[in-house]
């Protein structure tokens, strides 16, 4: 362990000063603009956060004028950044502040905490950075860092390993400029120390670093064993009235929550289970067979008509049309497809069918709007693939 004696917070700060990128929340003590900027860097690349930034915040300057906006605005303004859980998580927490602190960011680190969607890197980066509280603030990029600065033998997401560093730093932040040193861990990462590329020779660092001295900076920090990614089919219908598109909005919790989207299923591959009976669909169960013996079977389902009427019947309750539906799907059935994407944990293998819809709908949980309006609504890069490419047809 490094002792609080050592000298490299001070080189850190200096080089930091020194060389610190000139980014727009930088330029601002507001608790509630670096706040949003913290969320919107999350799994982000800068360069892509600092349009949406701008924007968010000339539409949104306030905490006030968030929480008094419609989820949906809110969602719109966070097109194309992802993750849209974070947006959502945002517009609550300034619900809260509005609601609970008479509009005004709670100065502490521990009330910081009280604010729904805020953990600990996000208060500890507004408590440092807006209030020059004395806390850290650890991300990937300072976990990166303090691991190989330490040559830290275990993996960064176990709970003593946050025990450890969060000592480290106890005793090596700044009580004058807590912000800033916190700021240049986190820009230490970002450049000079990455994941993959590390440039030892412009560290500020290079000296007392355990993992440099031993050779070995890129075995640190260790790796963790990855949840296994869940493999999924997404089958979709296309619908179409004239130019417009029928869309719904998802449920307001799990993946993609409160978003858009065509109507259609997902069916895990490893709870997938064909039925006895040729006539009827593949079912998603709790037991039976597992994917890997179905493979070939699934791909001669999918194919029939009745598995795409099946599914017409159970996404959309308006049925009126399901006679003309059901003539269309046999007359002649174009399955499109696949196409992939990847979310944090899970992979949608896409297939999916256009259908014209010949009157009017009236089920109030769909709606028909046009590619224009699609363009500002949040609609998730994997339905957003489905409109790039319309003549991907399925080849078996």
């Amino acid at each position: 362990m490094k002792q609080s004696g050592s000298v490299w917070p001070q080189h850190l700060l200096q080089w930091f000063w020194r060389v610190k990128r000139d980014l727009p929340w930088r330029n601002t003590e507001d608790p509630y603009a670096i706040w949003v900027s913290e969320v919107m860097l999350q799994q982000t690349q800068v360069k892509t956060v600092i349009p949406y930034y701008q924007k968010f915040l000339k539409r949104f300057p306030t905490v006030r004028s968030l929480a008094e906006a419609e989820l949906e605005e809110v969602l719109e303004m966070w097109r194309g950044l992802g993750y849209y859980s974070r947006a959502r998580h945002l517009w609550e927490g300034a619900r809260f502040v509005f609601e609970h602190c008479e509009g005004k960011v709670p100065e502490t680190y521990e009330n910081l905490l009280k604010i729904p969607g805020v953990g600990e890197y996000t208060a500890g980066a507004i408590a440092s950075i807006a209030y020059q509280e004395r806390v850290p603030a650890i991300d990937g990029n300072v976990n990166r860092v303090l691991a190989r600065l330490i040559a830290w033998e275990e993996p960064t997401a176990k709970v003593k390993s946050r025990r450890v560093f969060r000592e480290l730093l106890k005793e090596a932040q700044s009580s004058k400029y807590p912000g800033d040193f916190n700021q240049a861990l986190m820009e230490l990462g970002a450049t000079l120390c990455a994941p993959k590329n590390v440039r030892c020779g412009e560290c500020p660092l290079e000296i007392e670093c355990d993992a440099h001295r031993l050779g070995q900076e890129l075995a640190f920090p260790v790796k963790q064993e990855q949840p296994r990614v869940m493999e999924a089919f997404r089958f979709t219908l296309m619908i179409r009235k004239g130019d417009q598109l029928l869309v719904r909005k998802r449920p307001s919790s799990g993946l993609l929550a409160d978003l858009w989207e065509f109507p259609g299923e997902e069916i895990l591959k490893h709870d997938l289970q064909i039925s006895n009976n040729s006539n009827d669909c593949i079912v998603a169960a709790e037991s039976g067979e597992l994917y890997g013996k179905s493979d070939q079977v699934l791909n001669r389902e999918f194919l029939r008509p009745g598995f795409w009427y099946d599914l017409y019947q159970r996404v959309v309750s308006d049925h009126s049309q399901d006679e003309n539906m059901k003539k269309k799907l046999e007359k002649g059935l174009e399955v499109k497809g696949p196409i992939f994407h990847i979310f944090s944990h899970r992979r949608w293998e896409m297939y999916w069918v256009d259908l014209e819809w010949p009157d009017e709908i009236s089920d109030i949980g769909l709606c028909w709007v046009s590619r224009e309006e699609l363009k500002r609504m949040a609609l998730p890069v994997a339905f957003q693939k489905l409109l790039e490419e319309p003549n991907r047809n399925y080849e078996g």
